[in-house]
């Protein structure tokens, strides 16, 4: 809209921020706290259970009544299925937008102007903002490749040059180039100095640079003294080339050197000039143009019509006008005419005194007065006198001292008159303040949001722009939210000569974007040139003067809904046709471009796009033969169009299809290039007479793909939202809930065998410290008819905190058994059983499955050097005696010593053991029992009635029973230790067993006398030579839900080691590495995103999960603790002792069947991976964990057994091993010099620098995508390896977040620039370039203030901290995705030798994390760990929790298989607060989290405690385990 179509200004309606309404909690009914029935609850042999606390399972009751009474509410939350599709490794929210935002990408007009620089001299004509440095950048890019294309074909070098105007622009392009090339680049400004001024000096910088920015008049000084010569340069940049006139040294350059050359023919350099207008004056625009196109030899480009601007994500602001009423007359106020007194005939004062009065019409009288306490200062002051002195002195006339003296006098005396002068506050009236500068500040509180816009003030003079800054810091104004600056040329030399430095030019752009100012005063310094962020509000106080002064300032106008604002007086015409007369003059500049022939005009591919297909002689068409589409040249822009509007995309995203036309002698090719979502990438249509047709060829070359790939149906319609469930994460998932009976393996194959034995295997079972068992004791030997494999040390608790691993010894040699050795053996064994666990069976040796024999030596005996002889191990005389004595032994007629150190058992009840000490003489039966001493461990017989005496105690018989025994006073009375029954040693005591052991004995009735086998089945079975003890953790699972790291465990099973979470960690990384190499390898052509659905397909938990199935590996998975009865022999008659069959818990008694969830399953694979890699660790062979990854994802993309057959799968793509042009050698040897490893293909390291946007028009090298999606399971990998070893007690959800940090995009953007790797890069993404160059500034100032702090705490500037990348902004996603690229090239390079991996990591990532705990913080930035923190540490709150549960989805009432949705809610004393729902656990607490938090933050510590009920104390809070509550995993 112009200015002219504007009546009246604008006034909407002052915006109020809207509010959402907090969710009130949900009330429940009390709910009774049942208990389980008794025979839900497991004996107290078995497995120990820890129950959830009552206040879980309250807050479960409480949420499973919220999901009944809020099921509409909740369901209504599910994301719909048809545009939300998430993968594992790549996320996409995807909702339809009330706003939409163009993504950055290539514009076709830069790349249209960029192709015809390529060719001749042009001058670029584009409005502020539209990307002319992106031009530049391009176009030094390729003179820079083809100068080293010349080089190495013996030719004399050459530089190139971009100039600047200003100081200011030499830093600011400078760093833009620094940071988006790969080349060595100079930068000079200011005077040259004698350093400078040298022959040598400019050879040197010529020889060994390849770009130079500079100011023009440094290098027309190098000209005129022959330091460099015109034919010595191959590209000169003119920016802002409309100064080139008159002697400016732009055109002085062109006129005293490059014409000259080019009478002479010699070889000239190109020529790209760029400015907004080829116009700067008032004059007529066609002669300008061509004294412009003449002066610098070249022809202007510009667009033909400015909707192209439109089209390419452009915006143009709304300009409107703001009115002010009539100024009054200047005057002058009491204090200037105190002042003009004393100094008014100084000329130091003189410029001072005429802004003073005039500023009374246009600022108002307090700031006519408010500009001497400004500027006349304590430190001004006595500048002032010395300025003032030396102007008197240096007159003609020679003046007394006297009279020096009294000027020096009178300016202290006009000093103290304005340091004693009485300033009031400001007030918004006339009196204060003029009527234009009331009009700025209602525009400014009226427009203004300080929480989102930025704004800029342009006016005519630095006092100006001070006094405005300073007025709007006033407090009597009332208006703090608007955070003004001030942005000033250089300074002048002189007083008065207000200016800032280029420091404080650029710290104040930085606030500025930073948001730390929101309003900047600016004058022409921020028209032109500098860089200044973008903003949505313009306000030109005083009005433009140019042409070019009204297109650059509205030009900084960039943001959607942008305004540009003109004061203008009242009635005064003169100012309406001031602006009238800017506009007329740019559409007179717009009409003189459409006079340009049309090879001068950017008309973009789309231009008459009918004219030129109807002239195109090869004209392709593709009909479907099933319908009869047709698809032809024009309609394949519309087909692909509404292919791509279909793609998944981010919030306030709108996609389009980027297409980039190259010129090729007379032809033209086109290459288009689709979103990153999408399933086909690029492709390059046939070459054509015109770009037009170029265009539309490559439109319908990616529609015959999408149409191939199935992507387009039938109909030529997107099916792509159809296909994409079927990929989905949700569709591939399985539940952690869903739980299902599994037949349980109990016995271990190798008990199969039956049978009289022949020979027999000995495994040596020892103590490796026998003193914890507090008694003297022998090795035990285990025997078999085939030998054991090798097993894994286990620990033993004994009594009194004392603990000893058990060795288990496997002799490699049988021994030849007699028939009356296995009786002995039988019997001996069955004893054991008999005297320890109670259990009389009838001697059948042909089914024992294993015996047991005492050996002759201690546990400290060499067993491993008795090679063959083994028998001479086994105690056979203790074998012998044992099996030809009674059953008990006499003890009749026995002398004293008899009674010591005897093993006595209770026949009528078998929890009664003791040890004899000595016979007590002094003692009879009828004497008291000592106090505290168990009667037994049978509930029932404990309450049996009897005296306490030695007699009672002795005897566990019924009362009845033992009424009818006489009591014998002769028996003797023995001394005993009584033994608790702790038949589990496996299990550390919860507490010391501090029950009396001392006891007395008679002897009226008392008498005196296996699970790593099944996981190394399995193992075996699997063909995994597993080391045992890494077996046996990868298959224990140890609760009900140890797969739910966010949950309270349920149903502990006790000592059964370590659960399989820590090597699942472990093997999920492994699993994601080798699938993603085997993918690269196997298909070369694929892309990235086909490659994540591939991979998902593979490692996917219902694929491992059904291919566990396949492999019965189930069955061996160890979900239940130790129990001794599954060691009892089957199919022996059991003479005497209990019948308990039950193995396997309260729901599976006596069938061998165990529940287990589908995750818990899946899980295994994966923790048998990580065990797999753990075997081989130390030799760095991969061998065993990628035969565990072909056994389990068992699919055709994955068929390697080693890791040589990764390599020996991929073929080398002929890209690769091109030769290479001296670009791309001259890149390997930088990276080479850079980071120590010598690329074999450096067409394969170009690829790793190629970002998506450039296209593969021009090298014919693929993009990095496949390459980073390589790298980026290579480095995760890496960093699991470390965390896994480094931190070996570290919990699986400890380690996740961390690995986060090391993985993240945050850190690798870092480490990006850390190795300088940005400059590399080549894209032709418009607005990445500045997002590059704004990141590399902040990172780099992040580690030198790290660097700064260091040093100033004397720990060396080397010793900075690490983690200083943590505060800094996000950097661009292209920055980290090189990183992975690269060592994804490197990886490819090295025929895949992942050494060069860790050595990347190690040498340049490690350093970072030597220590991991500083990034705790990092970690807790996740959502969930925030609001855990923001309850607990900041709301002291210690009764809340994160509940989820699956929820079935469903589509018009049927439900759809295979998408689970998980609930999260969010509880708060036992009330629901809020709640979120996605497809997984982790993503609904995310949600859940986020939401809970928004309410939260607004809220006082009192406000919370009376919203919700909480009365908990800090004590308590800080007593709460956070893990209990909540956690991100």
């Amino acid at each position: 809209m112009s200015s002219r179509d504007i009546l009246t200004n604008l006034n909407p309606e002052p915006r109020s921020p809207s509010a959402s309404d907090l969710q009130e909690p949900v009330s429940l009914p009390d709910i009774q706290d049942e208990s389980s029935s008794e025979e839900d609850v497991p004996s107290p042999k078995e497995a120990i259970e820890t129950k959830p606390t009552t206040r879980k399972v309250f807050d479960n009751l409480k949420f499973s009544q919220f999901m009944r009474d809020h099921q509409e509410r909740i369901y209504a939350s599910v994301p719909s299925l048809s545009i939300r599709d998430e993968d594992r490794s790549m996320s996409w929210l995807v909702r339809e937008a009330e706003s939409e935002r163009i993504i950055l990408s290539p514009r076709e007009y830069q790349t249209e102007l960029f192709e015809r620089a390529k060719q001749k001299n042009i001058i670029a004509v584009l409005d502020t903002g539209t990307g002319k440095t992106l031009i530049a950048a391009l176009l030094l890019r390729h003179t820079v490749e083809q100068e080293l294309e010349d080089r190495s074909a013996g030719k004399p070098p050459r530089i190139s040059f971009f100039l600047v105007d200003k100081v200011a622009l030499v830093l600011q392009q400078y760093e833009v180039l620094k940071a988006n090339l790969d080349h060595p680049i100079e930068r000079f400004y200011g005077d040259i100095g004698d350093s400078m001024l040298s022959y040598d000096f400019w050879k040197q910088k010529a020889e060994g640079s390849m770009v130079i920015v500079c100011t023009a008049a440094i290098l027309l000084s190098c000209l005129h003294h022959s330091f460099i010569k015109m034919e010595q340069i191959n590209l000169l940049i003119f920016d802002e080339a409309h100064h080139t006139k008159k002697n400016h040294p732009y055109a002085r350059i062109i006129k005293d050197f490059y014409a000259l050359l080019e009478q002479e023919e010699q070889r000239r350099p190109r020529i790209l000039g760029m400015t907004a207008s080829p116009v700067d004056a008032k004059t007529d625009v066609t002669t300008a143009a061509a004294k412009l196109e003449g002066l610098l030899h070249s022809e202007i480009a510009t667009v033909a019509d400015p909707a192209i601007y439109t089209k390419s994500s452009i915006n143009r602001p709304i300009e409107d006008f703001i009115e002010y009423g009539i100024p009054p007359e200047p005057f002058e106020t009491p204090l200037w005419q105190k002042l003009h007194k004393l100094v008014g005939h100084n000329e130091v004062f003189k410029r001072l005194f005429v802004y003073s009065r005039e500023s009374t019409a246009e600022l108002g009288r307090w700031c006519a007065d408010r500009v001497w306490q400004l500027c006349l200062t304590e430190q001004e002051a006595p500048k002032m006198e010395a300025k003032t002195e030396r102007n008197l002195a240096s007159g003609k006339v020679k003046l007394p001292v006297a009279v020096l003296d009294a000027e020096r006098s009178a300016v202290r005396e006009a000093y103290d008159i304005v340091a004693t002068h009485s300033f009031l506050e400001p007030q918004r009236n006339l009196f204060h303040l003029s009527s234009k500068v009331e009009a700025l500040l209602g525009a400014l509180r009226k427009h203004l949001d300080s929480e989102q816009d930025k704004c800029i003030v342009f006016v005519e003079q630095r006092f100006t722009a001070m006094l405005l800054t300073d007025l709007l810091k006033q407090p009597g104004l009332n208006m703090p939210d608007i955070k003004a600056g001030t942005l000033l040329g250089a300074s002048g030399t002189g007083w008065g000569e207000l200016g800032m430095s280029l420091r404080e030019q650029f710290v104040t752009m930085h606030q500025f974007r930073n948001g730390d100012l929101n309003c900047i005063f600016a004058t022409s310094v921020g028209e032109e040139g500098i860089d200044i962020p973008d903003c949505n509000i313009i306000i030109r106080f005083d009005l433009c003067k140019t042409m070019i002064q009204y297109i650059q300032s509205r030009g900084r106008a960039r943001r959607k809904d942008s305004k540009f604002f003109h004061m203008i007086e009242f009635t005064n015409h003169g100012h309406l046709q001031s602006v009238f007369d800017n506009e007329d003059g740019e559409s007179r500049l717009r009409k003189f471009y459409n006079t340009l022939s049309e090879d001068r005009l950017l008309s973009g591919s789309d231009y008459n796009i009918d004219y030129f297909l109807s002239k195109e002689k090869s004209y392709r068409t593709y009909v479907v033969p099933s319908t009869g589409a047709k698809l032809t040249y024009k309609i394949s822009l519309v087909v692909l169009a509404n292919f791509v509007s279909t793609l998944p995309r981010p919030l306030d995203t709108v996609y389009t299809a980027d297409y980039i036309v190259r010129c090729i002698g007379r032809e033209f090719e086109c290459e288009v290039i689709l979103p990153d979502t999408s399933p086909v990438k690029s492709a390059i249509g046939r070459r054509a007479t015109s770009k037009q047709v170029a265009k539309c060829s490559a439109a319908f070359e990616i529609c015959l793909q999408l149409r191939k790939k199935k992507y387009l149906d039938d109909f030529l319609q997107s099916t792509f939202t159809k296909k994409l469930p079927s990929m989905r994460n949700a569709q591939l998932a399985i539940s952690s809930k869903k739980r299902a009976e599994y037949t349980m393996r109990t016995k271990p194959k190798i008990w199969d065998s039956r049978g009289i034995p022949e020979s027999l295997f000995v495994t040596i079972l020892k103590l490796d410290c026998p003193e914890a068992l507090g008694r003297f004791s022998r090795p035990l030997a285990f025997l078999t008819r085939h030998p054991l494999p090798r097993l894994a040390k286990f620990s033993l608790f004994f009594d009194g905190h004392r603990t000893s691993a058990v060795e288990c010894v496997s002799l490699p040699c049988a021994i030849k058994i007699s028939s009356e050795e296995t009786e002995q053996l039988d019997h001996f064994t069955l004893r054991i059983f008999d005297d320890v666990f109670s259990k009389e069976y009838r001697s059948v040796p042909e089914n024992m499955p294993y015996f047991i024999a005492p050996l002759k030596h201690r546990h400290d005996f060499n067993f491993t050097r008795i090679a063959e002889d083994t028998r001479t191990l086994i105690d056979w005389d203790c074998l012998s005696t044992l099996h030809n004595t009674a059953r008990y032994l006499d003890l009749e007629n026995q002398p004293d010593e008899f009674f010591g150190n005897k093993f006595v058992i209770d026949p009528h009840d078998g929890s009664r053991k003791f040890y004899t000490v000595c016979r007590r003489k002094d003692l009879k039966p009828t004497d008291p029992e000592l106090p505290g001493v168990p009667k037994g461990q049978r509930g029932r017989k404990s309450t049996r009635e009897g005296s306490e005496d030695i007699w009672n105690f002795s005897i566990s018989l019924w009362t009845n029973t033992r009424s009818k025994l006489t009591i014998n006073e002769n028996l003797p009375v023995v001394e005993a230790e009584y033994i608790p029954l702790r038949r589990n040693l496996l299990d550390e005591l919860d507490s010391p067993e501090d029950a009396e052991r001392k006891c007395f004995l008679i002897f009226q009735t008392l008498k005196v006398s296996p699970s790593n086998l099944i996981v190394l089945d399995a193992c075996k079975s699997l063909s995994l030579d597993i080391r045992p003890d890494l077996a046996l953790e990868a298959m224990t699972k140890d609760s009900d839900n140890t797969e739910e790291h966010s949950e309270e465990k349920v149903n502990v099973q006790r000592g059964m080691g370590k659960n399989y979470e820590r090597l699942e960690f472990l093997g999920d990384s492994f699993l994601k590495m080798s699938t993603t190499i085997s993918l690269f390898s196997r298909i070369p052509d694929s892309n990235e995103f086909q490659y994540h659905v591939d991979r998902m397909v593979l490692i996917c938990n219902k694929n491992l999960f059904n291919n566990a199935l396949d492999l019965k590996l189930e069955e061996s998975i160890r979900s239940r603790g130790f129990n001794r009865r599954i060691w009892y022999p089957e199919g022996l008659e059991l003479l005497r002792g209990k019948q308990n069959t039950s193995i396997t818990g309260k729901k599976s008694v006596g069938r061998g069947l165990h529940e287990l969830a589908d995750k818990s399953i899946a899980d295994v694979c994966e923790a048998l991976i990580g065990a797999s890699y753990l075997t081989t660790h130390e030799d760095k062979n991969f061998d065993m964990a990628i035969q565990a990854v072909t056994k389990f994802v068992n699919h055709p993309n994955h068929k390697m057994m080693t890791y040589g057959d990764y390599y020996a799968s991929y073929q080398i793509p002929e890209w690769q091993s091109a030769e290479p042009t001296a670009v791309q050698r001259e890149l390997a040897s930088r990276i080479e010099k850079k980071l120590g490893y010598k690329f074999t293909h450096p067409r394969l390291l170009r690829s790793a620098f190629m970002h998506p946007s450039y296209g593969t028009l021009y090298e014919r090298i693929p993009n990095y995508q496949r390459l980073e999606f390589l790298g980026d399971a290579l480095l995760d990998m890496v960093c699991v390896d470390f965390l896994f070893h480094r931190y070996p007690s570290a919990d699986p959800q400890w380690l996740t977040e961390h690995k986060m940090a090391m993985v993240s995009n945050q850190f690798l953007g870092c480490l990006c620039v850390s190795l300088d790797l940005q400059t590399h890069m080549l894209s032709m993404a418009a607005g990445l370039q500045k997002e590059v160059t704004e990141y590399v500034a902040a990172i780099s100032q992040a580690r030198k203030l790290a660097e700064d702090e260091a040093e100033s705490a004397n720990l060396g500037r080397a010793s900075y901290a690490r983690n200083f990348w943590v505060e800094v902004q996000k950097p661009p996603k292209a920055l980290p995705d090189i990183v992975e690229s690269y060592v994804g090239a490197l990886f490819v390079d090295s025929k895949y030798d992942y050494s060069h991996v860790r050595r990347f990591f190690e040498t340049y990532m490690l350093p970072y994390f030597e220590d991991m705990h500083i990034y705790d913080t990092f970690a807790n930035r996740h959502p969930v760990t925030f609001l855990a923190n923001m309850l607990q540490l900041h709301f002291h709150c210690a009764d809340w929790r994160l509940m989820i549960q699956e929820i079935a989805v469903d589509d018009g009432g049927t439900p759809l298989v295979g998408h689970p949705q998980v609930l999260c809610g969010v509880l708060i004393h036992g009330q629901v607060r809020e709640h979120a729902t996605a497809s997984s656990g982790r993503y609904a607490k995310i949600a859940a989290a986020k939401k809970m938090a928004q309410i939260l933050q607004v809220l006082s510590i009192v406000e919370f405690k009376e919203r919700f009920g909480c009365c908990c104390s800090p004590e308590e809070a800080e007593a709460s385990d956070l893990l209990a509550h909540a956690t991100a995993v």
